[in-house]
């Protein structure tokens, strides 16, 4: 098999395992029961009542995103695989598919006294998943440069600070959710809307577009 059929096989597989733990975060929101369906208007005060299952939701969702999208940059850059790169990708696939279950563990306890083990435990989740994917790129550097001859040595440094970072964020996010569990999920956030905004510099995306083009051609 072609280097570029199997990291096209592979991509494919992580789109699937992504998309099922976007999925499947959706379980979590659950209809409110009402003990009087005749009482004009209770619906209300019901719906805004799960509201942490909401906040809890688009946070997991919008992060996972970013991951996914992530991912796909990742898999761009690649011009072959190893069997280490299969091995750390199926390890940070796995930390993906666990998400859901902090996240309802965070929908359930964040408006109670056991929010700051519930945010932890949530943040911690997060620190895995960063976790894996600094292994992954280790993986793409070491023992053999998986890369595309055209990536230059800037531009990997670049993610590698990334990525590092990130996982320095939710590792002091989790430590700080035991006090501050508010704080945490701020801080939490703040991380996320910053690599949004660093994955849409333009000289950046011109460049993953200039790649893809020479891969496809």
């Amino acid at each position: 098999m072609s280097s570029k059929k199997q990291l096209q096989r592979i991509e494919a597989f992580s789109d699937g395992v992504f998309a099922i733990a976007c999925t499947l975060l959706i379980l979590e929101l659950k209809v409110p029961h009402l003990d009087d369906v005749a009482q004009p208007g209770a619906l209300w005060p019901a719906l805004i009542g799960v509201w942490p299952s909401f906040v809890a939701f688009i946070i997991s969702f919008g992060t996972i995103y970013v991951a996914w999208a992530g991912h796909k940059r990742m898999m761009n850059l690649l011009a072959a695989s190893s069997t280490l790169f299969l091995l750390a990708n199926a390890f940070l696939l796995l930390t993906i598919t666990f998400i859901p279950f902090p996240t309802a563990v965070l929908a359930e306890y964040i408006n109670t006294p056991q929010a700051n083990i519930a945010t932890m435990f949530y943040c911690a989740g997060f620190s895995a998943v960063w976790l894996g994917f600094n292994l992954l790129w280790q993986s793409m550097l070491h023992p053999d440069d998986l890369f595309a001859a055209s990536v230059p040595s800037a531009f990997l440094d670049k993610y590698s600070f990334r990525l590092l970072r990130g996982f320095v964020i939710f590792v002091l996010a989790t430590g700080i959710a035991y006090w501050f569990p508010i704080a945490a999920i701020i801080l939490f956030t703040a991380h996320f809307a910053l690599w949004i905004l660093e994955a849409s510099d333009k000289e950046e995306r011109a460049f993953l577009d200039e790649l893809q083009l020479e891969e496809e051609a």
